[in-house]
This record gives structure tokens, sequence and C-alpha cells, in this order.
């Protein structure tokens, strides 16, 4: 879309800078000043030009006159240019500009290049000082030569300029007509109608064209968050498959997503954030710092502006964060956040003391400084409105997508085939887990212990995941009881392989004591089998009828339900055929759609559509 092209007037604070008080005791001399920031190059350049080209002139004529410069941050070269010039003053980081002002019987603005807003010449405008300036410093200010201020550009022009104004009072008269001109441009008063009328331009031009919306990936590194991993891979997918209008980027390490078989005619671009860009960025950046220090300025590219260039290159106007938290230096933009859950408030014996504050943190914080925060289930929906506070409206629930590839069906061959080759030749409950704590394994292996003398021979246990630490306590058990045999544990396996395992399961079983969603649950649906899990979290909320379910602190329970899955076939059949009937609630689609209307609805809160 072309850009539309306007003028704001920069506003002046003309109750603050107000012209020279009748008390004031006037600085003997006549003083010629210049303000502004002295690391700032095209004001360095100014104050060099000047005092290597003009002053001598005016000094020539006037040699009780001063030349005082005042601003922050002077540069080595205006130091020094200062220090070897006759009649010339330098007052850094001054508290208050105004006295200079009203000392001073003419300000100078010899801008050769650059000028910025011009905010100076409003300033000695409104204190009704009388300004001499290069034409090119002017420019925008709507100045007139002779009526508010003079424009001279050879530096024998500006200095006979200066002089004269040092020594007629008459030449003088165009403060007041400047003082005029600020008043009725410049002023707040005068300039915030304007201002605002552009800003309501901009929201109008800001509602006709589509969002660009972020999906800060930063922490995901392949193999180390789980299934969060997948469903922002199949998130992206099928928004990909249904939005052809708005533009979407993703900031990843390289390697997360380059594989990513994205939809044809989806408007996405990646930017990468591994180490070495950033080295790259950092080595440019001390280059280009060192080239200002040998010119006597102070560093170009500082961390901040490195960033806000980082910001500007991602080009974005919300952005969404999937992993529980906003990055901190993602927290000041409008922005969608996703929690997954808040285990750590529920059992924070599986944190360190360290994790645990980090997560509250920074999950607290994000959740109350995002504009609307999806939930991957109604149960992390309540507990976060429970726990932090969040009002309700300001949350949605909208399920994670499973892999569409639990979708699509093996041939009994293939299936068989897959099986074999991970030693699986007889019916196997499956329950696929890392083996963190919170999924239960010890309880799980414990109640199999209990029902394996009394279920047919060949029923095994099949777990996959990260494998069990020797001190693991399930790993103990399955010692301890001699199990080894019926108790299998495969380790990381192929997605192909996974699907072999959900479609020719026995059941799944998930006895997990916390979920925020439950992967798994959905996906053994979405295969058509009977599960049983916890009766606990976001668990029941998933598996409606097609599940039966337990308390997972209960080993009793956990054994029961596996015995009566395994020896009753008209409960497997009720249950598969319960899970046929729950498969599209589950729908990609679905929860695509209900994103990208959430998306929408911030942009338009956010640009006041």
């Amino acid at each position: 879309m072309k850009a539309e092209a306007y003028v704001a007037p920069i506003p002046v604070d003309t109750n603050y800078y107000i012209p020279r008080p009748n008390d004031w005791k006037h600085k003997p001399g006549l003083v010629v000043l210049f303000t502004g920031h002295l690391s700032h190059p095209p004001n360095v350049d100014a104050v060099l030009f000047f005092l290597q080209e003009i002053w001598p002139l005016v000094h020539q004529q006037c040699p009780q006159a001063i030349f005082q410069v005042v601003g922050m941050i002077p540069a080595k070269l205006i130091v020094e240019a200062i220090q070897s010039n006759p009649q010339c003053e330098l007052h850094e980081n001054v508290p208050d500009i105004r006295p200079y002002f009203w000392d001073a019987a003419v300000y100078v603005v010899p801008m050769r290049y650059g000028g910025g807003v011009r905010q100076k010449f409003f300033e000695a405008w409104s204190m009704r000082v009388p300004v001499v300036c290069t034409t090119m410093a002017a420019e925008g200010t709507g100045a007139k030569n002779g009526t508010h201020c003079w424009l001279e550009d050879t530096p024998a022009d500006f200095a006979r300029r200066v002089t004269a104004v040092l020594q007629s009072p008459k030449e003088a008269s165009v403060a007041q007509a400047a003082k005029n001109q600020v008043e009725s441009y410049n002023s707040i008063a005068s300039a915030a109608p304007k201002f605002q009328a552009l800003v309501e331009r901009a929201i109008q031009i800001k509602k006709q064209r589509p969002y660009k919306l972020l999906y800060d990936l930063r922490w995901m590194e392949l193999g180390k968050a789980g299934g969060i991993e997948q469903a922002t891979y199949e998130l992206v997918a099928a928004i990909g498959q249904l939005d052809r209008k708005n533009a979407y980027r993703i900031f990843a390490p390289r390697s997360a997503c380059t594989e990513w078989d994205l939809p044809s005619g989806f408007q996405i671009k990646r930017h990468y954030s591994d180490p070495l860009s950033r080295q790259f960025e950092v080595a440019r950046s001390f280059v280009v710092n060192k080239l200002a220090e040998g010119f006597g300025m102070y560093p170009v590219l500082t961390p901040p502006m490195r960033s806000l260039a980082a910001y500007n290159k991602l080009d974005f106007d919300i952005v969404h964060s999937l992993a529980g938290y906003t990055h901190p230096d993602m927290i000041g933009f409008p922005g969608v956040l996703t929690i997954n859950d808040l285990q750590h408030l529920h059992y924070p014996q599986f944190f360190t003391q360290d994790e645990y504050a980090e997560r509250e943190r920074l999950y607290r914080e994000s959740a109350e400084r995002a504009m609307h925060i999806i939930c991957i289930s109604e149960f992390t929906r309540q507990d976060v409105h429970r726990q932090y506070g969040i009002p309700l409206e300001k949350m949605s629930t909208v399920w994670i997508i499973p892999s569409r590839n639990v979708w699509q069906p093996l041939s009994s061959s293939a299936r068989v085939d897959l099986l074999k080759r991970m030693n699986l030749s007889s019916p196997f409950f499956f329950f696929p887990a890392h083996c963190w704590l919170h999924k239960n394994h010890a309880r799980l292996v414990d109640a199999f212990s209990r029902i394996v003398s009394e279920l047919p021979a060949d029923i095994k246990l099949v777990m996959s995941g990260r494998p069990f630490s020797a001190d693991h306590p399930a790993a103990l058990m399955i010692r301890d009881n001699n199990l080894s045999s019926r108790v299998m544990h495969l380790g990381f396996r192929s997605p192909l392989e996974i699907r072999a395992l959900f479609q020719g399961c026995l059941a799944l079983v998930f006895p997990s004591l916390f979920e925020g969603y439950g992967m798994p649950v959905a996906e053994a649906i979405i295969a058509g089998k009977p599960v049983l899990c916890s009766d606990v979290t976001s668990l029941p909320e998933l598996a409606g009828e097609a599940a039966l379910t337990f308390d997972p602190t209960n080993v009793d329970q956990i054994a029961t339900s596996l015995f009566d899955v395994a020896t009753k076939s008209e409960l497997r059949l009720a249950l598969s055929e319960a899970a046929v009937r729950r498969r599209p609630v589950f729908s990609a689609r679905r929860s695509a759609i209900q994103t990208m209307s959430i998306y929408q609805r911030v942009y338009n809160e956010c640009y006041n559509c």
C-alpha cells in the first residue's frame, strides 16, 4: 500500500519557553548562543563550521561577544574546538536551558545538513530571541527571511548578519514576529488538534490494511519444548491454509522452522534468531561505533538503537507468544499470549527454586501485560483467572491442534511391519510421555504390576519418550517387580512409528497428574482408540465420553481400569465408537479460525478500528 505523507506541527510549550522575565539579571556581554545534542553529527558539524569559518569574523567586529554552546554529551571535537577559540564557552548537561536564552542577544543555527525536527527554532522563537540560520536549517519551519529570522548561507554573510544583530537592536525586531508565529502554529493549543487529526487519519489507514503478525518462537529449540513445537507448526500451517489476506512473520532459530511445509500463497516471512545472526549485528555495531569514535562522536548504534532497528526489520503490528510467557523485549508491544498451564503453582516440587521463581515472574507479568490470552483448555483459562486474577473476558479457550499425521491411517501391513521392528506383535497399552514426575509413570507401573498375573500373558505396557534415568521411581519399580518382559520403554520414536503405536495399541493409558491440554488423549481419540486417563485438570474436558477415567493418585483405580479394558471387549468397542464420534472437535480449521478472530480483535482494539 502506498504511504500517505502529512506534516504534523512540532509543539513547543510556550508557557515554559517564555521571554526573559523583567527581573532577570542579564549576564554582561553580547552572547551568541547555540543549543542542541552535542554528539548528533549535524550539530557537531554546525558548531565546527561556525567556530572555524564564522566566529573569527564575528569576533573581529565584536571582540566583546561571547559564543556559548549548550547541550548534552559534547563530542570530543567540539570540546577541543571551543577550548582553542577565544571568547567561547561550553555548558554541558545543564538542568534548565532557559537562562542561556535569556542571556542571549542572538541565536545561531549554522547547520549544513540534517536538522531533525527544528525544535531549537521554536524554543528560540518562543523566548523572543532573534535567530540567524542557514536556509537549509529553516526548512519546514515556515520561516520567512527578514520576517521571522535571518537566512544566510555563506560564512561572510552569516557573520555580517550576526554582527548586525549584536550591534543594532532594530535588527532584533524579527523576534516578535517569530514569537507570534510560534503561538499561531507551534504552541500546544495550536499543534495538538492538528496532530490529533493526523493520528485519526493514521487509524483510518490502519483499518483499511491487513494486520502483520509476528510469531515469537525464539524458545523453539528442537526436541526441548515437547509437544508445543508440533502444535505451533500445526497452528501456523492451518492458518496458512485459510488466510490469504494478512501477513505473518516467524522469529525463530534457523533449525526450528526451515523445514516447515507451509501452503503456497501464505504471506509469511522468516527471520532467524540464531547466535550467528546476533553476533553479526553486534560486530556491525562495533565497526560503526569505532568509526564514530574516530570522528570524536559518541556511539551511533547503542543496544537500544540496535533493538529498534531489529523491530523495524521484523515489521509487525502485533506479536503472538506461544510458550506461556512474552519475551521481555516484546512485553511492550501489542500482544497475544498463549498460556499452556500453570503447573508450577500446583506442583512446585517438580521445579527447582530458581525455575519456579523465573517461571512465576515471567508468566504473571506476561499475563497482566498481554492484550488477550489464549488458553489451550477451559481448565487452564479458569486456572489463570483464579491464580492471577485475569478477567475471563480477556481470555479465550482455543484447543491446540494435533499433528495432521494422526488423521492418516496406516495400512494394516505397514502398521504390523513397523510394530514388529519395535519387537511388538501382541496387544499393548500405550503411554507416550517424557519421564517427568508429573506424568505419573511410577503409579502406572505399580498398577500394572498388581494385575499383570491376571491379564493374558501377551499383554504389555509400552512407553515412549525420554528414557528413564536409572534412579527414576518407575525404573526402580520395573526392576524390583521383575517386569522387564512385560513393560517396555521404547525411548524416542519417529513420527511414523508413533502413528503405528497409536493405531496398533489396545488402548491409550494416560495417568498424568497435571495437563494444560493432553495431546496424546486427542491423538488416541482421532485414531479411534479407547482412552484410559486421569479425571483431573484438562483431561476430562478433552476426552468427553470417549474415555474411562480414574483418580491418578489411586493405584487401585488405575489397575481396575487397565483390567476392565483389557478383558472386556464390549467396553473397548464402546470407547472406540465414542472416540470416532468425538473426532470433529479436534478440527484444525476450527482452532485456526478461532485464533485468527482473536488476532483481528486485538488488532482492532489496538488501532481503535
